[in-house]
Order: structure tokens, then C-alpha cells, then sequence
């Protein structure tokens, strides 16, 4: 299974939003048990247009994604998932994909 996560940092935050993605928010996710890596893209426009979101996460899950997707809740309520002010809350999705 893989958890996309697409998103965007708040206008201005680009470097501060990519330094905590990859100095804590990575880290904090990959301590979740059933997580076993994460890889980042950046978008690019296509035929002049802008990209809906600026970066995604894929972060490659073994397991129920349902319990992981809990323990992700449950460590951002208890603050052992920290969130950045950078990151635009109205600017992100998350998506779970299987393979085929």
C-alpha cells in the first residue's frame, strides 16, 4: 500500500516547509509502525499550467493502512506527530493507493 500525500507550503515558506518535511515530519512518520519509507516529488507545470498541489509524499505502508492511518491521528493529537506552521492546511489531500 502507499499513503499520497500531496501538498503545498503557505506563500513565502518554501524553504521552511522543505526543512522540517524532511528533518521531522519524515522522521516522526517513519517511527509509525507499518511505515517503511517515504519518497518526495516536486510538481511541475504541465501545458502552462499550474500544479494543483506543490509537493507529494509517498510513504510506502506494509500492512492495515486503516491502523496506520489511526496512529497517524493519534500521534497528531498527542504531539508526537508535530505539524508545521509552513504547511497550508487548505493545500493538502491524502490518498491511499494499493498496487495492482
Amino acid at each position: 500500500m502507499h499513503l499520497i500525500v500531496f501538498s503545498s507550503p503557505r506563500a513565502g515558506m518554501d524553504e521552511e516547509y522543505n526543512t522540517w518535511y524532511t528533518e521531522v515530519h519524515i522522521p516522526d512518520m517513519l517511527e509509525i509502525p507499518g511505515v517503511k519509507s517515504c519518497t518526495r516529488l516536486r510538481a511541475q507545470p504541465v501545458g502552462g499550467q499550474p500544479p494543483e498541489f506543490t509537493y507529494q509524499a509517498d510513504y510506502d505502508i506494509d500492512g492495515d493502512a486503516g491502523a496506520v492511518l489511526k496512529e497517524i491521528k493519534d500521534r497528531s493529537t498527542d504531539g508526537r506527530i508535530r505539524l508545521s506552521p509552513s504547511i497550508d492546511p487548505a493545500a493538502m489531500k491524502v490518498t491511499v493507493w494499493e498496487s495492482l
